[in-house]
């Protein structure tokens, strides 16, 4: 007779994410999230196989979570809408540890081939994200209609992680702010037409 799973995958991907976010990739290890799940580095082991694989799943988990298209809030303007998917996604490092833990698993991504993919992969679909977000402002009238969505979403796809990683350099403030900030910054630039 096999026993139930007392655990999701799911259950259990959580709780890696979470030993993720405070001690990054680097520091990462299959018994600090059994911890955080409660059960035993083996069962880790038996469901996924190794630390790699648990990334990979966590990194496929992310990018699976990215909606391209996400719904649209009635109450909401297109430009707050897209302050939200820009800024808010950034919520969860606005603690210096949890974005420490961020540019580290970052920088295992980038040695590996399979989680660099998986990175390219969920940046890519942030920007589609954030392209359908910036025309649904541009149809609303909230910013002009000669600027270009795909190409505006990757200069503020590339503000936002830039500012991320700077802050992470030198955490002075609450990151929410400054991104806030950088946003208002940039969509004032577009409203006025001016590079």
């Amino acid at each position: 007779m096999v026993r139930p799973r007392l655990h999701t995958d799911e259950q259990l991907l959580d709780a890696a994410d979470a030993v993720l976010a405070r001690v990054g990739s680097a520091r990462f290890t299959l018994e600090l999230a059994a911890q955080e799940a409660g059960v035993s580095a083996p069962t880790l082991v038996k469901r996924f196989g190794s630390k790699r694989a648990v990334l990979i799943a966590s990194s496929q988990r992310w990018v699976d979570s990215i909606e391209v298209d996400p719904p649209v809030d009635a109450r909401e303007s297109a430009l707050d809408a897209l302050r939200r998917l820009s800024v808010g996604s950034y919520a969860d490092s606005d603690q210096i540890e949890h974005a420490a833990g961020h540019v580290s698993s970052l920088a295992m991504d980038l040695g590996d081939p399979e989680l660099t993919r998986l990175l390219a992969l969920g940046w890519e679909r942030k920007r589609q994200q954030l392209a359908g977000a910036i025309s649904r402002v541009i149809d609303a009238g909230e910013l002009p209609r000669t600027l270009e969505a795909t190409a505006a979403a990757r200069t503020l796809f590339a503000l936002l992680e830039g500012t991320f990683l700077a802050w992470t350099v030198a955490p002075d403030g609450s990151l929410t702010k400054i991104l806030d900030d950088e946003f208002d910054r940039l969509t004032t630039t577009w409203k006025r037409g001016t590079p």
